[in-house]
């Protein structure tokens, strides 16, 4: 609610919860969530099963593989991976992969 005056005027629930969703850390977190969300949609149940790990730091996909042949086979697919997780966001959030 903001103040005019000594009468407080209501907001719209869509308003506060574009502020709380703008605040880093949140908006970070949902980053997240929606990529590793990304990741296991588009790369399917097999893929999903040999993940270890997915986490995201400034542009950068880092992805844990318990498979050495599934790590490699990926690995000459970053590009084509990258263009796919970035459509599945709607946004070109991802800019390298990196699997470890």
């Amino acid at each position: 609610m903001s103040k005019t005056g000594d009468r407080f005027e209501p907001k719209k629930v869509n308003k506060i919860l574009d502020e709380i969703v703008a605040q880093k850390q949140l908006k970070k977190g949902l980053t997240q969530v929606k990529i590793v969300e990304a990741w296991n949609q588009a790369m399917g149940k097999n893929i999903e099963k040999y993940t270890q790990s997915v986490s995201f730091e400034s542009g950068v996909l880092y992805v844990a593989v318990s498979s050495a042949p599934l790590k490699m086979e990926l690995t000459y697919e970053k590009e084509k991976i990258v263009h796919l997780l970035n459509n599945h966001l709607e946004n070109p959030l991802i800019t390298k992969i990196v699997f470890h």
